[in-house]
């Protein structure tokens, strides 16, 4: 975490997936201690059969949760607005491109759009702009690109591990 403050990132998103209860607390506080901010990352819960309250229980070491491309392509816009009822931490966003009718016209405290396709990466940042999004980088692909991004903010998912 201590190397993750250091390159001045200010979130951690943790992917808590087959990650004990204990190992969860920790890392989430191991965060906090380092002034960022732990953000449960929900990732593919239609493969698990998440239903929402499974959701906020998935998030509750952090301090605020994000559903991505994959929330919203497989929940619909009702259980969007019941995650906002039944979770009062942030909601993080997160989509691809060719998602943006999906998006709930309320309620995300951050949207990040995944620009993760170096042949398109223009047209992404034009949309992020639009949307007055975070443009979401891919370690492999369109980090080499984060010149380019003049004053936006941005996420970088590394996907370490297994």
């Amino acid at each position: 975490m201590a190397d993750i403050r250091g390159s001045d990132f200010k979130v951690v998103f943790l992917d808590v997936r087959k990650v004990s209860e204990v190992m969860q607390q920790e890392a989430a506080q191991a965060a906090r201690r380092q002034g960022l901010l732990p953000v449960v990352w929900v990732q593919s819960p239609q493969y698990r059969g998440l239903r929402i309250d499974q959701l906020v229980a998935e998030a509750r070491h952090g301090d605020a949760i994000q559903v991505d491309d994959h929330f919203f392509a497989n929940y619909s816009l009702e259980d969007f607005y019941l995650l906002r009822r039944l979770y009062p931490k942030p909601i993080f966003c997160s989509i691809q491109p060719f998602q943006a009718s999906l998006l709930p016209t309320a309620g995300c405290n951050q949207l990040d759009v995944q620009c993760y396709s170096a042949p398109q990466f223009q047209q992404c940042l034009k949309l992020a702009d639009r949307l007055g999004a975070v443009v979401s980088l891919s370690s492999e692909n369109t980090l080499k690109y984060r010149s380019q991004l003049g004053e936006r903010s941005f996420n970088t998912f590394l996907w370490q591990g297994p």
